[in-house]
């Protein structure tokens, strides 16, 4: 059985809450919504967010099912898919709400997670954030959908100034500003005593992250919700505030999820990147797994996924003859993302292993969704193969240069 807690507060200058939240465990699915519009009835838009995902946890659950059942990247993105449905739909009746009722400017954030096996899938719109406590560390799972936020990311403005900035509560993704909205969505393994937090901004604004962490890794996780609620009411409550705490059930197989956790970690794609930019690219990755003499990819066959090894040894093989091997965090096939040329080469497994791909069709829908970590991936491969293309040069010059 999953541990969880929640609790909301007006704060001290707020005169009424408009954060609504939702915690269902039998379907593993845990909400936070923060209402956007004051007299526009923000509290009535998070609601309306929170009753979707009611409304729809069950499919969600047949989702998360199949899921655990068996985990591909087909499963995993149809349960994905299904919070941007409920999304959707919360989308369009709040914009229909406010059309029809006279509420203009009646929105809201949100953050979601809904647990499925040892995988958490996430969901958010705008400012409120979802953490992952692991290890003594508090890592923020999402990056806020605001206009400082993007001023940071692009190295225009400081943290600190972030924080400071009077133009800090200026969303740049809203639920109901328009029928349809653009969410971020990701998925995280998780290993054993991993602990999320989901919380409105009246908490993140104001309590520094050392102090999250101190006060969110109590193992009451009733009084930890308390503490940290307090914590923002000692430093002002200056907003609506509103807590989940989720102890999500011991996963299996810890060491090993650790270890591929740590493998992706140091992949090129994901250098530079936040964790939360991480997890976002993560769900376009597929899985793949090889014996001895399993071939992932045959010469001659129309090529579409680049590849990178995880674990394990790969020959590859022109015409019978082996050229080169591949190894851990080697990558291979990255034309392929540009064009469906044949493969050029056979590439065959020579011990046991396990090695990721990412798809040409899977990129361009990526890119579409998310176009700013898209265009970092793309400048990503570009280095790489332009690497490749000098060291070619460098040959061509002088065969003797290795």
């Amino acid at each position: 059985m999953r541990k969880f807690a929640a609790r909301t507060d007006p704060g001290r200058k707020r005169n009424h809450n408009e954060d609504s939240h939702l915690a269902l465990p039998d379907a593993g699915v845990y909400v936070v919504a923060d209402g956007v519009g004051g007299r526009a009835c923000g509290e009535v838009a998070s609601a309306i967010c929170v009753e979707s995902f009611r409304e729809g946890s069950n499919t969600l659950s047949e989702r998360l099912q199949a899921f655990t059942a068996g985990k591909t990247l087909e499963s995993r993105n149809a349960v994905l898919a299904a919070v941007d449905e409920i999304l959707q739909t919360a989308s369009r009746r709040i914009y229909e709400t406010a059309e029809s009722e006279g509420r203009s400017g009646m929105t809201t954030t949100v953050v979601s997670v809904v647990i499925g096996g040892d995988t958490a899938f996430l969901a958010h719109v705008g400012d409120s954030r979802a953490y992952l406590v692991r290890d003594g560390e508090l890592r923020q799972l999402t990056e806020d959908h605001s206009m400082v936020n993007e001023l940071v990311r692009t190295g225009k403005m400081s943290y600190e100034e972030a924080r400071a900035s009077r133009h800090r509560h200026v969303i740049t993704r809203a639920v109901g500003l328009y029928p349809t909205v653009q969410p971020s969505l990701a998925a995280v393994d998780l290993l054993p005593d991993d602990r999320i937090l989901l919380c409105s901004d009246g908490l993140s604004d104001v309590v520094a992250p050392e102090l999250m962490l101190q006060e969110g890794s109590s193992d009451d996780i009733e009084g930890a919700v308390d503490a940290l609620i307090q914590a923002a009411l000692d430093r002002g409550g200056p907003d609506n505030v509103t807590v989940v705490l989720l102890d999500p059930d011991q996963s299996e197989g810890g060491e090993e999820i650790a270890a591929r956790a740590g493998l992706l970690e140091s992949l090129f794609l994901f250098e530079n990147l936040p964790y939360a930019a991480r997890l976002q690219v993560g769900r376009i990755v597929e899985e793949h797994y090889f014996a001895p003499g399993e071939a992932l990819v045959e010469q001659g066959s129309p090529g579409h996924s680049m590849f990178v090894i995880l674990e394990g040894e790969v020959a590859v093989v022109v015409n019978g003859v082996e050229v080169a091997r591949f190894g851990a965090g080697e990558h291979f096939g990255e034309l392929s993302l540009a064009d469906s040329q044949p493969r050029s080469a056979s590439v065959v497994g020579v011990s046991f292993g396990s090695a990721i791909s990412i798809s040409a069709e899977a990129l361009r829908e990526f890119c579409r969704s998310e176009p700013e970590l898209g265009n970092e991936l793309l400048w990503k491969m570009l280095g790489v193969l332009g690497g490749r293309l000098r060291r070619t040069n460098a040959r061509v010059v002088d065969p003797t240069t290795l």
